[in-house]
C-alpha cells in the first residue's frame, strides 16, 4: 500500500507541507457525517410511531441515540487537525490574522447565507406558508438573535459551538506553546473542566441552551489537541491489528471498547424506557451516558477509519475520502433536504414505513453531497456556500493519483 506524505486534512484543515498526511481524518468525518443524517433522518419516526412498545420503534430509537456521535467527534477532529497544524509553529500576528480571516471567509459566509435562507424556510411555514404572513412577523432582531445563538435552525447549533471554539483557538495555543507540560494534561484538564460546568450548570445554574455553548465539549476539544500534538507518537496506538492483541496497547483499547459498548447500550436503552415508558432517570445519568458514548466513540470511529483504510478496496476507500471532503457543506444543506422530504405524505404501512424512512435517509445524504460536489466541482466560489475543500489531496492505497479538490483555498 502506499503510504505517502503530505498535508493533514480535515475539518479546519491547514497544511504544512512538513507534515505527514493523515488519511483516516477523511474517513472519520465520513463517518461522522453519516451518524448525523441517521440520527436527524430517525427523528422523524421518533416523533410520529404511535405505539412506542413496537419493534419499529425500538428499532428507529436505536438508530437515533445509537449515532449521537457526530458532533462531539467534529468538535475532536477540529481540534486534531488544528493543534497538529500549527502547535510547532510560531505565532504571531500574520499567523492569527490568517487564521481569523480563513474562518471568517469559509465558516462564518456560509454560516450567515444559510442562516438566512433557514430563517426563511422556517419562518415561512411556521406561519401557514402565506407570505404576506411572513413579513408581518419576521424581523430583522428576531433574526439577529438567531443568527448570534446558532437558532436559524436545530442544525446550525453545531456551527455555533465551531465559531466559539476558533475564538478560544489562538489562546489555547498560546498557553499550550508557553506551558509545554500542560499538554501531556489535556485529556484530564478537558474532563475536570467539562464536568465542573455540568456541575454548576445543573446544581445552579440550569441553563436552557447548554448544549450551544462550547464548555458543553471542552474534554471532546482537549481530547482532540492532545491527539494533534502527540499524533506522531500516539499514531501507533490507532491501528488496531490481530498481533497487537498480545501487546501492551491492547491495555488500553479493551477497556475502552468495553466502555464504549457498554455506554452507548445503556444511552440506547435509557431513552428507550423514557421514551416509551415515561420512566426518567436522574438527570445526571443522561449527562453522564451521553458523555461516555460521545467521548468514547470518536476514538472508536478513529481506530475504525484506521482499518477501513487497511482492508478496503480503493474504490471504497475513495468514496468515504470524498465524503468525507464533502461533509462540511453536507452538513450545511442536509437539513433543508429533509425538512422538504418530510413534507411528503408517508404510509404507516410497516414495509412501507421502513422504506419512507430509508428513502429519506438516502435522498438526504445523496441529494446534498451531489448539490455540495457540483457546487464544489463547477462554481469558482463554492466556499460561499459550502466552505473550502482541504487543499491537501489524499492519496488513495493502490492508487497513483491522489483524490483531487477543486478549490484553490485551504479549508476552513
Amino acid at each position: 500500500m502506499n503510504r505517502s506524505k503530505g498535508g493533514v486534512a480535515g475539518l479546519g484543515h491547514l497544511r504544512t507541507s512538513q507534515k505527514e498526511q493523515i488519511h483516516v481524518i477523511y474517513i472519520v468525518r465520513a463517518l461522522a457525517i453519516l451518524g448525523v443524517i441517521l440520527v436527524h433522518v430517525s427523528s422523524l419516526p421518533i416523533g410520529e410511531i404511535i405505539d412506542k412498545q413496537s419493534f419499529m420503534y425500538q428499532f428507529f430509537n436505536f438508530i437515533n441515540v445509537f449515532n449521537r456521535f457526530g458532533t462531539t467527534t467534529f468538535i475532536f477532529l477540529s481540534a486534531f487537525v488544528l493543534f497538529y497544524s500549527y502547535y510547532d509553529r510560531k505565532m504571531d500576528k500574520k499567523l492569527i490574522a490568517t487564521f481569523y480571516k480563513r474562518r471568517l471567509l469559509y465558516i462564518l459566509v456560509p454560516y450567515l447565507i444559510c442562516s438566512i435562507y433557514y430563517y426563511t424556510i422556517q419562518m415561512y411555514y411556521s406561519y401557514g406558508e402565506d407570505w404576506n404572513q411572513f413579513f408581518q412577523n419576521v424581523s430583522l432582531a428576531d433574526f439577529w438573535s438567531a443568527l448570534v445563538m446558532g437558532k436559524a435552525f436545530y442544525h446550525l447549533y453545531f456551527i455555533f459551538i465551531s465559531i466559539q471554539f476558533y475564538l478560544l483557538f489562538p489562546f489555547f495555543l498560546w498557553l499550550l506553546q508557553r506551558i509545554k507540560l500542560l499538554a501531556k494534561h489535556l485529556i484530564w484538564i478537558g474532563l475536570v473542566l467539562q464536568w465542573i460546568f455540568v456541575l454548576l450548570d445543573y446544581f445552579y445554574w440550569n441553563y436552557a441552551d447548554k448544549s450551544f455553548l462550547a464548555t458543553s465539549y471542552m474534554s471532546n476539544y482537549l481530547l482532540g489537541a492532545f491527539f494533534g500534538i502527540h499524533y506522531h507518537a500516539i499514531k501507533g496506538w490507532i491501528e488496531v491489528t490481530w498481533k497487537k492483541l498480545l501487546s501492551r496497547q491492547a491495555f488500553y483499547w479493551i477497556p475502552l471498547w468495553i466502555v464504549w459498548a457498554g455506554a452507548s447500550l445503556s444511552h440506547v436503552y435509557l431513552w428507550y424506557r423514557t421514551r416509551a415508558y415515561d420512566v426518567f432517570a436522574h438527570g445526571l445519568v443522561y449527562e453522564g451516558l451521553w458523555f461516555l458514548h460521545s467521548y468514547t466513540s470518536g476514538l472508536i470511529l478513529l481506530q475504525l477509519s484506521a482499518g477501513l483504510y487497511r482492508l478496503l478496496s480503493p474504490f471504497w476507500t475513495t468514496v468515504l475520502y470524498r465524503l468525507g471532503m464533502a461533509s462540511f457543506g453536507i452538513y450545511i444543506i442536509h437539513a433543508g433536504i429533509l425538512f422538504y422530504y418530510s413534507l411528503l405524505p408517508a404510509s404507516y404501512n410497516p414495509k412501507l414505513y421502513y422504506a419512507y424512512v430509508a428513502g429519506g435517509f438516502a435522498v438526504t445524504l445523496g441529494a446534498s453531497w451531489g448539490v455540495v460536489a457540483l457546487a464544489q466541482k463547477y462554481m469558482k466560489h463554492s466556499w460561499v456556500l459550502f466552505g473550502a475543500l482541504p487543499k491537501g489531496k489524499p492519496v488513495i492505497p493502490g492508487r497513483t493519483a491522489p483524490v483531487h479538490g477543486h478549490s484553490r483555498t485551504e479549508a476552513g
